[in-house]
């Protein structure tokens, strides 16, 4: 840090003894540190305006970032640092101009290079959010110095991209970015790697890379398996990370409206196959990105202070249907964004993080007070969104989002052994077991949802509501409950359903 000031101060005052009448051009480059490394940024007419450390989670990282000025465009970088000591470095170029960035090797006399992108598989269109075409990281470089290791970097590619907003008055507003260029502009030597970000006007240039001091993956198979998994299961991964967060690919029925259309999706801030790969594994990198997801989440909730994350992007469907705007709240996003922070907080050890269960149970609460719900002869279904806009329009539940918060009761309750949480669980499962084969559809498969007035809309996830079910009927018994028939009959009509197929 003081090495980056100095550099900085001494440019600036050798300007200032041989400008006389004529000024020098401002300095081009600045050095920011990276603990035993430096990164290198040049542009033209480059200079800091101003460092700060934003408030978050000191136990798991520690934010710096960096504004600077280049020219008519403004350049801000996000140094995470996390408690191992890696840096996740996430980079934006707002504006016209051009920033290339060098992550310095000086001292290595060897490296290699495993190609995460190469050999993509074509992704069909998909009827929800059409076709995603960002790609995983360019790769892993490893650096050595007689043999020793020095370093890894995981480099992604730049994305480029401009905001689109829609205003609703009062404040509200729906914001989406929309991808305009994907580019691999990463070069390497044995001192070091290179990219560059190239921006216009009213555009954005992002890139983010991971400095790691020790290796990131403890068996090769571990690694060869992720990048298998990212490139197969693309909508479970964030490829795009900014300095506000990952940005993903949001379904057309978005709203400003583009085919292209990006924004911090709630369903994948929360890593959820890496963290499930940390606690199976314990690799360095899937580590690496649990604290980046819980950062992530934590910043982004924190912005917004609240107990909650509300999606920050209208969706068509509950605008025509409820009149619902962005910001608003979805339940099953809350739902597994609380039970993983909370998992990752009590395994290493975050008390905020570990206290999301219990906030967003309580506030779920508070919603089934106020009758946010979908009655049923005996018990309740939550209702699947909230917003104070929708007055007294009564929201469907479905089925896979009732459960979900059923387990998540249970989970608070074992967590506290307050019965206001197990009392909840009791009449979600109340009203499935009084609602029975209704949710049956005339095909063996299951409704999606159910509306207040008792009718059924939607077909069913292909396994997710039968997850649920199954994690459920394990749950209750667990507590020493008995097996509903009900529910047993629910799960098997779906897998014949599905045998059936």
């Amino acid at each position: 840090m003081k090495k980056a000031f100095l550099l900085l101060f001494l440019t600036m005052v050798m300007a200032g003894c041989t400008a006389g009448s004529e000024a020098e051009p401002a300095a081009n480059a600045t050095e920011i540190s990276l603990g035993s490394r430096i990164l290198l940024l040049e542009a033209e007419g480059l200079g800091l305006k101003r460092e700060f450390q934003p408030d978050g989670l000191d136990s798991l990282y520690k934010d710096t970032v960096y504004e600077l000025d280049a020219g008519s465009a403004n350049v801000t970088v996000n140094v995470r640092k996390l408690n191992n000591g890696d840096r996740f470095v996430m980079m934006r170029l707002e504006g016209k101009g051009t920033l290339k960035g060098t992550v310095a090797m000086e001292d290595a006399d060897d490296y290699y290079v495993i190609d995460w992108a190469k050999d993509m598989p074509e992704r069909d269109h998909n009827k929800v959010t059409g076709i995603d075409p960002t790609k995983p990281p360019v790769g892993l470089f490893r650096y050595t110095k007689n043999h020793q290791f020095m370093n890894e970097i995981v480099m992604s590619h730049s994305f480029t991209s401009k905001t689109l907003t829609e205003l609703y008055g009062s404040g509200r507003e729906s914001t989406i970015r929309e991808l305009l260029a994907e580019n691999d502009t990463v070069t390497h030597t044995q001192k070091g790697v290179e990219f560059e970000l190239t921006s216009e006007r009213d555009q954005m240039t992002e890139q983010w890379f991971l400095l790691a001091e020790k290796p990131l993956f403890n068996e090769t198979n571990h690694l060869n398996e992720w990048i298998t998994f990212q490139k197969e299961n693309y909508k479970e991964v964030n490829n795009w990370f900014t300095v506000d967060g990952p940005m993903k690919k949001l379904p057309w029925s978005v709203e400003p409206f583009t085919k292209d259309g990006y924004g911090r999706y709630l369903g994948t801030m929360i890593e959820k196959e890496a963290v499930d790969r940390f606690f199976k594994y314990q690799d360095r990198y899937f580590y690496n990105l649990t604290v980046q997801s819980a950062a992530n989440l934590w910043v982004y909730r924190e912005s917004r202070e609240d107990v909650i994350w509300k999606t920050e992007f209208t969706s068509t469907w509950l605008k025509q249907k409820y009149d619902i705007t962005a910001p608003y709240v979805d339940t099953r996003h809350n739902e597994l964004i609380a039970l993983y922070l909370h998992r990752i907080g009590k395994e290493l050890g975050v008390p905020e993080l570990e206290a999301a269960l219990i906030e967003y149970s309580d506030y779920l609460l508070n919603l089934i007070s106020i009758d946010n719900i979908v009655p049923a002869e005996n018990g309740y279904y939550p209702a699947d969104y909230y917003s104070p806009q929708q007055g007294k329009q009564f929201i469907h539940a479905s089925l896979n989002h009732a459960l979900g918060e059923a387990n998540m009761f249970i989970k608070a309750y074992n967590e506290t052994k307050n019965k206001k949480y197990l009392f909840a669980a009791r009449d979600i499962r109340q009203a499935v077991e009084s609602t029975g084969d209704k949710w049956i559809r005339p095909n063996g498969d299951l409704w999606y949802q159910i509306n207040r007035d008792g009718s059924f809309d939607g077909g069913d996830y292909e396994l997710l509501t039968l997850y649920d079910l199954r994690r459920h009927e394990k749950s209750w018994k667990e507590l020493g409950g008995n097996p509903s028939p009900i529910l047993q009959k629910l799960i098997e009509s779906k897998e014949q359903y599905l045998n059936s197929k």
